[in-house]
Order: structure tokens, then C-alpha cells, then sequence
């Protein structure tokens, strides 16, 4: 490395702000980041702990090399300047006390001339201190700096501003096992301000941080050789899967206070993983808390803690804690401990699932308890944001090629064209062209919101674990993040499906299209399928798949809310259902299966998207058979021009022109035209030649009776002179499926139902979408027989 080429700060590190406390202790100060933040930044043991990691790489590291800079809160008590400050914080920090001490006061005594020590007493680091002089040195050089301390989002944060407003040639990262405030949330949040305003890197790997700024990691080596009480023979592994001598090397510092550890191999995690059930004896004898290791890729497994980190308070109890962690060279560990697992069998989801009733019912409990008490305090914070649903699932052209070396090794080669058979009379279209030739132009008209939260991410049915006293647990959090709300169903339905579901025959594999057939068919997220197998099914273990995925699929009402249509389906469960095609564990038939599937998939999300750059008018289809009614003449759609899903007003109305249609009822409120950006429609309308009607209705509501009378006479009339209207509401479904259902129970006396039933078929099963909508028309066709 080059003489002078990176500078490491502390922030803060110091006994008021982060020395570790007993769990119920009452904090020393306001400015103290609490039990939970202090033993995450410091470890159980100050010794064993990231910052003690982070110190001894530091003083160890060559002083030609790394630049120390300790910024320490230090404060008089007698200074009139400082006497607000403190009433408002608490006394902390006071200078020459305990309290202002460094928590790595050790190697302060060792090597006193080792660092500078800045003396702060506010907010900003350069007022009335010494830190620009120290830093004139290397202004104008491209200088790697990094900062650890607390807090985040306040002395943190104002450094990495001041730093990157001053000196803009430095280049300056923080690592989130290094920094703290007073909750993971505001944490977190933090972080992500520093990266996508001020441009900070931010790393999950203390390996990773260090090496940014001198190119080498801390010694574990040392630390296991120093600590460590066990032995490696005394590393119970279990002989059927071996590890690495380095992963051994882990598990010692790990269970370096113990005398005796059994490990039993669990399944789950990605290729490259090792993921460990514990069983062990401490030093003195007593047995310990079992608990979950998960090993691998040092930077991947970084980025795991940090993802899991996110979400840990909100799971509580529900989810296991991150005790410990470690890296080694390009390894790194978590060692998760679980409130209440015990000793016994362990079995994954999938097993349970092989060994359950052909209903599949037995595994309904299982179900509640991940989607609706653990992952459901996730849902719970949820909001609607624009997804591109194609982009977030990760549909890219760069991965045709992989796309078809697979398929060509599962069919034994294919023909370049359009569709592919997989046996004589399946012919479906080729996934092939679509990763190579329709990708590249196939863009949704424009990025819809979808509700997100918080989302497991990869919810296979060996991260789902249950413990010997019917515990459940979910391990490997590597892809938690914010995203597509049913994202864990997909994923989960995707596993019963083309990996649980042991196709084996060519009569078993064409019951089970007509499975995702039915699956696929779904026209309306908001309405959970029935429990009871539909007759087509008789084929049990085709049977028992569909009654787990009725189950799964039970949560999407609450989930999606009004976000109901299908094609966010579609776009998952195509994702999925392609990567099948690379999993070891399915035989052929599970995977031509998969591939029929994602040929089905493709025919629906291409013509969902081609359709969607046309504003789409669906006509009442006749009461009767061939027959042209009146009724055909009342279209039905989504507010033209609608700018949060990219529409353009004038094309849309140019639509409704090119479509004859010559009268428009509107059932927005006035308060929508602006929300929804179309607020020069009432002025537009006219100029196409079209005469509009205004009736307000608020969102999931209904019109009064009068209101409803009038509306009817006005398209009877309009009908009766052999023209055409057509009725809008925001999406064209709730308000106005509800005026159309209503005036076919006038004009018609058809029932109720039938009326409702009528609309949906030829609008969407979404159509009348409140039951206080439903209730109005069965009131309606009361009031019309009195």
C-alpha cells in the first residue's frame, strides 16, 4: 500500500455512549445507544467483539499505511458554552472520568502516540477543535477514509457530511457492524442515507471494511489460538457432510467457551453453505442453548446479519438472534440462537410435508404461524410503491443463454423458433425467445404500485425448521429485504409444487398441468381459492399440493388488498418456475413440468403487458348466445389517462373515439381528477366529439337510490338510440361494475346474482369489489319488486 493511504476514525466510542450494560439497567445519559445497540457494536464480551476486532487489526496495522483518529465527546462541566448542551443530554462525557473513557481504552494506554485524539464538545467535529490541521496533511489526496462509533444518524452521519463536503477527494465507507444508535430501525435508516445521498459505501463485512482501507482482514487466527478452550477434537461433525479446515477453524472461535460440541447437519442455504444444529457443554459442564451456525461466502454472510439485523426487532421472540459472528479470510459465520428450540429432531418443512396426511391439511398450523405470526408482523408495516414487477423479479436477456443450455439438456435439444414440444401434442411457447428476443422490448407500459414490506425472501421449504416440540423457526435471511408483499407465497407455492409434488409418470405430469392450469387461471387475488379440490384433480399427491397452496394462497386477500389483479402472480411464479429448471433435487418430469408452466406464464404476462398500452374497453357480453343486445354497447374502464400508471390522456380518449364510443360516465370525485393527474379530462372529453356524464362516488362506495335511478334512465336512453357508453371509475371495476350489475337487474329483472355474475364474466372477476356494493344491489332489486 502507498504511505499514507487511508485514515480510520472512531466516533464516540466511549462508556457514556456505548459500554455495555445489564439488560434492565437504567441508562447513564439520553445519548447512551442502550443494551441491545451496545451489545451488537460491542459483543457480549468487549473482547471477543467488533470493535475489539476492528482495534487490534488497527493497531497492528502499519502507522505508514493507516491514519487513527479518535473523536471523543469531552466536555466541561464549568463551561458556560456547554451548559445547555448537557441539561438537554445529561452529564456525559465529562472530562478525565470513567464515563469519557474509550471502551478500547486498553491499547489507548498501550500505544499512547498510536492516534490523535480529537477533543469535541458539539455536534460538528470542526468547531472549535483541531481536526482540520490534522487533516491539511492529506486535503487534495484520495485518501480512503473510514468511520466506526455511533451514532448513525447523528455524529456519524454529520462526519461522513462534513468529510465529503471539505475534502470531496476522499472516498469514505462505514461498516454496519461498526456503528450504532439507539435502535437497529433509525440505524439501518441512517445507513441508507449515507449511501444514496451523500454516496458513503457502506459494507456489512468487517473483512470487507478493513480490507477496503489497507487491503487485510483482522486475525482470527490469533483470537482462536489465544481463546479458545476446545479443542478440534472435540468438534462432533457429522461424517456424511465434511467441512473445510477453515470452517473449522470457525466453529472453534465460536464455541470457544465450550469443551464439547455435536453438530448435526441441517438442509437449507445456498450452494457453498454449511448450515449446523448445535449441541453443546461449556467449560464448566452445563449444557447450552441449542443453537443454528450458518457458514459461507465472508461478504454474502456479512450481508445475511445486516438483512436479518433489519428485521430482528420486529420478530422477536419469532425468530432466532444473531449471538455471534465471525470471518475468516474469504469465510464468515452466524451463530443464531433460538428462544426456545430444543433438543430432539429437527425436521425442515419439506420433510413434514412428505410425512403429512394426503390433505395436507396437518400443515396448516405450520403455515399460520410463519405467514401470519411471524412474517405477518413484517406485513403488517405495509405501503404501496411503484414495482416494476419484470425488473424486481430479475427478467434480464443476459440470462437467455443459461436459459437455453437448460432447457436444451432437459429435451435433448430445440429447434430456434417460437414454440417448443415436450411431448408430442404440448407444444407451448419457447422461454427461449422470450429471454432472447422479447425482454429486450417487452416493458410494462409503467411501473404500478404493488404493496411491499419486508419480505423473507427466499422461503423454501428447508428454511422453514421445525424442532422437536413442534417449534417453528426460519433460517437464512441472506435475501431479506423490502419487496413484492407476496414474494414468500410464490416461492413457497413454486417448492410444493415442482419439488414436494414427486412427478413420475406421463399420465401424473399431464394431471399436474391441469393443476397449474387451475392455479394460473385465477382471476382475482382478493378472492381465496376453495379448500375443496376441484374434480378435475384425482391424483393425490396432485390433490394434496393444491389444498397447501388454497391455504398459502388464503393470505393474498389481506396481503394485496386492492391490488388484486393476477399478472403480479404471473411475474413471481414465472421467476420461480424457470429457476426450477436448475435444481438437482427435480427429476425430468418435474422440470417439464416447471417449463410447461413458465410457457403458460409467458402467453399471459405478454399479453397482459400488450394489452395494457391500449386502453382496454370490456363490452357486457349478450344475455344471450349470438345475440346482439343493447347491453353491448356498455363498455367498461380504468380512468383514461391515469398518470400514476403512465397513461396518456389523449391517447386513451383517442381509443374511446377510434371505438365509437359516444357517451361517458364518470364516478370519480373531484378530489381524484387530481390525484390521479387527469384534471384536464372534463375539458377534453368534448373536443372528441363525446358528451359526459358526472356522478361522484367515493372509492368502494355506492350512489343513493335517486342517484341510481337517474343513471340508469340516462343509459337506457342512450342505448335505445343505438349508442355507445362507457362507464369509469379509477380502475373500472368496484363503482362501476356496480352501475352496470344495477342496470341489468332494471332493465332486465335479471337477480342479483346473476347481474354481479354477468359484469365479472365480462369485465373480471374483480368487478363490484366492496361488500357494502354487493349489499346496494341486493337492496337495488328490492326496491325495484316493491
Amino acid at each position: 500500500m502507498n504511505s499514507e493511504s487511508a485514515i480510520l476514525f472512531t466516533q464516540c466510542l466511549q462508556n457514556d455512549f456505548t459500554s455495555l450494560l445489564d439488560k434492565y439497567d437504567p441508562l447513564p445519559n439520553s445519548l447512551h445507544i442502550g443494551y441491545a445497540e451496545a451489545n451488537r457494536l460491542l459483543g457480549e464480551m468487549v473482547e471477543d467483539g467488533p470493535v475489539f476486532s476492528l482495534m487490534d487489526w488497527a493497531y497492528e496495522a502499519n502507522q505508514k499505511n493507516l491514519k487513527l483518529i479518535h473523536i471523543r465527546d469531552w466536555h466541561d462541566p464549568n463551561s458556560k458554552s456547554q451548559e445547555d448542551h448537557l441539561i438537554h443530554f445529561g452529564h456525559h462525557c465529562i472530562k478525565d472520568t470513567k464515563g469519557a473513557e474509550f471502551v478500547f481504552q486498553h491499547w489507548i494506554q498501550m500505544d499512547p502516540n498510536r492516534a490523535e485524539i480529537i477533543n469535541a464538545s458539539g455536534l460538528n467535529d470542526f468547531v472549535d477543535t483541531n481536526l482540520e490541521s490534522v487533516l491539511q496533511p492529506y486535503k487534495g489526496k484520495p485518501i480512503k477514509v473510514g468511520i466506526a462509533g455511533v451514532w448513525t444518524e447523528a455524529k456519524v452521519t454529520f462526519l461522513c457530511y462534513d468529510l465529503k463536503t471539505r475534502y470531496p477527494e476522499f472516498e469514505i465507507a462505514v461498516c454496519s457492524a461498526l456503528t450504532a444508535s439507539s435502535s437497529l430501525s433509525m440505524h439501518f435508516i441512517a445507513l441508507d442515507q449515507l449511501k444514496q445521498i451523500l454516496g458513503v459505501k457502506v459494507f456489512s463485512s468487517i473483512g470487507a471494511f478493513t480490507e477496503f482501507l489497507t487491503g487485510d482482514q483482522p486475525n482470527l487466527n490469533k483470537r482462536i489460538s489465544t481463546n479458545a478452550r476446545i479443542s478440534s477434537d472435540k468438534l462432533k461433525l457429522d461424517p456424511k457432510f465434511p467441512i473445510s479446515d477453515i470452517d473449522k477453524q470457525i466453529l472453534l472461535y465460536l464455541f470457544r467457551d465450550c469443551k464439547d460440541v455435536e453438530f448435526k447437519t441441517l438442509d437449507g442455504g445456498f450452494s457453498g453453505n454449511v448450515v449446523l444444529k448445535s449441541k453443546s457443554i461449556d467449560h464448566l459442564g452445563h449444557s447450552q442453548v441449542p443453537c443454528v451456525v450458518k457458514i459461507g461466502n465472508r461478504d454474502l454472510i456479512a450481508k445475511e446479519r445486516t438483512s436479518f439485523e433489519r428485521i430482528q426487532e420486529v420478530l422477536g421472540n419469532n425468530a432466532p438472534s444473531i449471538v455471534d459472528f465471525c470471518e475468516l479470510y474469504d469465510r464468515g459465520a452466524i451463530k443464531y440462537r433460538y428462544a426456545a428450540m430444543l433438543d430432539g429432531n429437527v425436521k425442515t418443512f419439506q420433510k413434514i410435508y412428505a410425512s403429512m396426511p394426503d390433505d395436507g391439511s396437518g400443515l396448516d398450523r405450520i403455515i399460520d404461524i410463519v405467514f401470519g405470526e411471524q412474517l405477518g408482523r413484517l406485513f403488517e408495516a405495509t405501503s404501496s410503491e411503484k414495482l416494476n414487477l419484470l425488473e424486481y423479479y430479475d427478467f434480464q436477456s443476459k440470462y437467455a443463454k443459461s436459459v437455453r443450455t437448460r432447457i436444451e439438456s432437459l429435451l435433448g435439444g430445440i429447434e430456434t423458433k417460437d414454440t417448443i414440444t415436450i411431448i408430442p401434442g404440448y407444444e407451448l411457447d419457447n422461454p427461449c425467445t422470450f429471454y432472447e428476443k422479447d425482454l429486450p422490448t417487452l416493458k410494462e407500459y409503467n411501473a404500478i404500485t404493488h404493496n411491499t414490506a419486508f419480505v423473507h425472501g427466499d422461503l423454501n421449504g428447508a428454511n422453514i425448521i421445525v424442532d422437536a416440540q413442534d417449534n417453528v423457526w426460519m433460517i437464512d435471511f441472506f435475501h431479506t429485504h423490502r419487496g413484492h408483499i407476496i414474494r414468500d407465497l410464490l416461492k413457497l407455492e413454486n417448492d410444493i409444487l415442482y419439488i414436494f409434488c414427486k412427478i413420475e409418470s406421463e399420465s401424473e405430469w399431464k394431471e399436474a398441468l391441469t393443476l397449474t392450469k387451475i392455479l394460473h387461471n385465477q382471476e382475482d387475488l382478493g378472492i381465496p381459492l376453495p379448500f375443496d379440490p376441484p374434480k378435475e384433480l384425482t391424483n393425490q399427491k396432485l390433490i394434496k399440493a393444491y389444498r397447501v397452496i388454497a391455504k398459502l394462497r388464503s393470505y393474498y386477500p389481506r396481503l394485496v388488498k386492492l391490488d388484486r389483479d393476477p399478472y403480479q402472480m404471473h411475474v413471481g411464479a414465472l421467476r420461480y418456475a424457470m429457476h426450477t429448471l436448475s435444481f438437482d433435487e427435480c427429476n425430468d418430469w418435474q422440470k417439464k413440468w416447471a417449463l410447461f408452466a413458465s410457457g403458460q406464464l409467458i402467453q399471459k404476462i405478454k399479453s397482459y403487458i400488450q394489452k395494457s398500452k391500449i386502453l382496454r374497453i370490456d363490452y357486457l357480453k349478450p344475455l344471450q348466445n349470438g345475440k346482439n343486445e343493447p347491453i353491448s354497447n356498455i363498455g367498461l374502464t380504468i380512468l383514461p389517462g391515469r398518470k400514476d400508471r403512465g397513461r396518456n390522456l389523449l391517447d386513451d380518449l383517442q381509443t374511446i373515439q377510434t371505438e365509437k364510443i359516444t357517451h361517458i360516465l364518470s364516478l370519480i370525485t373531484e378530489q381524484e381528477y387530481n390525484q390521479y393527474g387527469v384534471n384536464e379530462l372534463k375539458t377534453e372529453i368534448p373536443k372528441y366529439g363525446i358528451e359526459q356524464k358526472q356522478i361522484s362516488i367515493l372509492d368502494q362506495k355506492v350512489p343513493s337510490f335517486e342517484q341510481m335511478n337517474e343513471i340508469v334512465k340516462w343509459i337506457d336512453s342512450i342505448l335505445s338510440n343505438n349508442q355507445k357508453v362507457l362507464i369509469h371509475c379509477v380502475g373500472g371495476l368496484g363503482r362501476s361494475g356496480t352501475i352496470a350489475s344495477a342496470y341489468l337487474i332494471w332493465k332486465y329483472q335479471l337477480d342479483t346474482e346473476s347481474a354481479i355474475q354477468k359484469v365479472r364474466e365480462s369485465r373480471s372477476e374483480r368487478a363490484i369489489e366492496s361488500h357494502e356494493q354487493i349489499r346496494f344491489l341486493y337492496d337495488w332489486a328490492k326496491l325495484l319488486l316493491s
